[in-house]
């Protein structure tokens, strides 16, 4: 016993004695007896024993995700920019190849040969070696530069006496460039303005140029788009100019409204994965960028760019009905419509600046689409046997189709009367040609289609009216093959350009026209056409009166500067017209009674000077176009304008006295 008392006292002292392992956190029976908790899953050591219920703390439990969590949509963000990274690393590598390739044809090329990109006037050198590099780099640079060239470009370096021969419509839009759009307007918007705006280019415009598929466009470019998800490569380019499209139909300058621009600054970010695929995805993108134009012609080359898409639709034989043989009834008429989108801008464009028409009737065998709306090709799929509606709706392709019609009408006219290769026929034949097609557009404007509700324009009565009106025009006023028009021509003439203005005139009134160059110049033209008529034969004169002309001109300025909203184009338009007007209403205190016969010298003076055409040595039949001095000049202090606009262009300062008497 006294070896076990001394035995502690003589050893060393005893350490403290470490207690047990604390768990991250005691359950709550244990935390409630305060006693330990060994913390073992599912049931600790205390709660084992006692053969109860272990209850883990909440320090324990793994919470699940709430509903409201963004992992997913962040992580799919995350996949969709690591795909996109790899896009742009492949196409990074495609251009060092091209550059590398590039590069050691141009060192194997002699130093002789000389460049295909010379540097443009008014860049200096370390510019023109920059531009040089990127098109050797990228030969689509050279395509993309021109499609965003202006359609009007004034060509100082041709001869003067040639710029009367084109169309007005350079004269008009030349000296007129596009706005810039500075790095800071960028687009913070949230998805329901996206939404928003595509239902309003589905609504507005995609009953006159059915270019895409809705529910298409939605599901494969529109969503993803907006989810950042599973983007296509050309998803970007397309929801992009889609909005800028429509927000052109609110846009204006006089409030300073740069949205669509900057929509179409976004849009042409990947305009060069548009020019290297070749598919029916990339006319549509073309086709996308001549609807813009239409209102920013000095944006988009229009002329280039409705070529560009008209002959890839070509290549990849949308003209041609064997194209769409084994197909579905959906790519069909997808086919059908891209193909006559391109036909109807190639056209349009085609005649309203003077040009060729991009392909010849003869060549087209594609049928016209289905008259069927975008949900009736989607059933289609299930059900392949589906009809076309009888009764028009507006979500069809009823209005489109009636166009095409129209303008197939307008190509004959065209080729017919107005075409730099016409030559003056027999009379008789010109007559029942005219007459032919005279009834056919009597026949389109009854069966045009009829609406009872339509957001778009292109579905109002007036839009088919002034479409009417400005083919009669085309027919019947002064053109190559009939330069001489009758009295009963320039009648009709004149009814037709008032019931255009009167038609435009009614649908400001109730705000449903937006500006277009091609609306601008069909207006002007009608305007131009009016006086001119009233010009050359006196009973004209005489059936409308003064007042009633003063009141058609002033109801043309009050729409042209309405319509045009502040551009510089409306205001040269009005200057034109109320000098040309000024000369008309002159008339009338200088006639005391209205002459039966048309002013033929007037017109000898008029219209045929202004063009250039074939020698007499090498076309016989132009002696019909050569004319000598009249017999009787112009009057000076009433034809001056009109020397101003066919003489010298629709530059006014041009022109005086002298120009017009020799």
């Amino acid at each position: 016993m006294a070896s076990m008392s001394e035995s502690p006292s003589g050893s060393t002292p005893r350490r403290h004695r470490r207690g047990l392992p604390r768990s991250v956190a005691a359950c709550q029976r244990c935390r409630r007896r305060k006693q330990k908790c060994d913390g073992r899953m599912p049931t600790c050591g205390s709660c084992a024993a006692a053969e109860t219920t272990c209850v883990m703390s909440d320090r324990l439990v793994i919470r699940h995700p709430s509903l409201n969590c963004d992992c997913d949509a962040l992580r799919a963000q995350l996949a969709a920019a690591e795909r996109r990274s790899n896009e742009l690393s492949e196409r990074c590598q495609q251009l060092e190849t091209r550059l590398l390739e590039a590069l050691s044809s141009v060192r194997s090329n002699d130093s002789g040969v000389p460049s295909p990109n010379p540097p443009l006037p008014g860049h200096n050198s370390a510019e023109a070696i920059s531009q040089s590099d990127q098109l050797r780099g990228n030969p689509d640079c050279r395509l993309l530069s021109r499609i965003l060239r202006p359609t009007f470009s004034l060509q100082f370096s041709s001869r003067r006496e040639n710029r009367s021969a084109m169309s007005s419509a350079w004269e008009l839009w030349g000296d007129i460039t596009d706005i810039e759009v500075s790095e800071t307007d960028g687009l913070s918007l949230d998805n329901d303005t996206y939404i928003n705006l595509a239902g309003a280019f589905f609504d507005r415009r995609w009953p006159y140029l059915p270019v895409l598929h809705r529910h298409t466009f939605v599901n494969q470019h529109l969503t993803p788009f907006l989810t950042k998800s599973e983007m296509r490569p050309l998803t970007s380019f397309m929801v992009n100019i889609v909005c800028a499209i429509a927000s052109t139909e609110k846009s204006s300058p006089q409030t300073r409204d740069k949205t669509h621009r900057v929509f179409f600054k976004e849009a042409i970010k990947d305009l060069d994965l548009v020019l290297s695929g070749e598919n029916i995805e990339c006319v549509q993108c073309l086709l996308l960028l001549c609807m813009y134009g239409h209102n920013e012609p000095q944006s988009v080359n229009m002329w280039f760019t409705t070529a560009m898409a008209l002959n890839l639709a070509i290549g990849l034989d949308l003209h041609r009905k064997e194209s769409i043989s084994g197909k579905d009834i959906m790519d069909a008429e997808m086919s059908k419509r891209v193909f006559w989108c391109a036909y109807v801008i190639n056209c349009s464009v085609a005649i309203n600046m003077g040009r060729p028409l991009g392909i010849q009737e003869s060549d087209i065998s594609m049928p016209l689409p289905m008259q069927l709306t975008d949900a009736q090709l989607i059933e289609s799929i299930q059900s392949p046997n589906v009809e076309e509606s009888v009764i028009p709706h507006v979500a069809d392709t009823s209005t489109f189709v009636h166009i095409i019609k129209l303008r197939r009408i307008n190509a004959g006219v065209y080729k017919t009367f107005h075409s730099i290769g016409s030559v003056p026929t027999d009379p008789a034949d010109l007559d029942r040609l005219r007459s032919g097609y005279f009834l056919e557009l009597n026949q389109w404007i009854i069966t045009a289609p009829r609406y009872m509700q339509t957001l778009s324009t292109f579905q109002s009565t007036e839009w088919f009216q002034i479409a009417f009106h400005h083919a009669v025009l085309s027919l019947y006023r002064p053109s190559r093959a009939v330069p001489m028009p009758s009295p009963d021509d320039l009648r009709t003439c004149t009814e037709s350009a008032i019931g255009l203005i009167s038609s435009y005139s009614a649908l400001y009134a109730r705000n449903r026209i937006k500006y277009t160059f091609i609306a601008i110049h069909s207006l002007f033209l009608a305007a131009v056409t009016m006086l001119y008529s009233l010009r050359a034969f006196a009973p004209l004169r005489q059936e409308l009166t003064k007042p009633v002309i003063q009141t058609n001109i002033s109801t043309f300025l009050t729409l042209f500067r309405g319509i045009c909203d502040g551009r510089a184009v409306g205001e040269k338009c009005c200057r034109i017209v109320e000098r040309l007007g000024q000369s008309i209403v002159s008339l009338f205190e200088h006639e005391n009674q209205a002459d039966l016969s048309i002013d033929t010298e007037f017109q000898t003076w008029f219209g045929l000077r202004a063009h250039t055409f074939p020698s007499k040595a090498s076309n016989p039949a132009s002696d019909a176009y050569a004319h000598d001095s009249p017999s009787r000049l112009p009057d000076v202090q009433m034809d001056l304008p009109w020397a101003d606009l066919f003489m010298e262009g629709v530059d006014m300062s041009t022109a005086d006295v002298w120009s017009v008497l020799f």
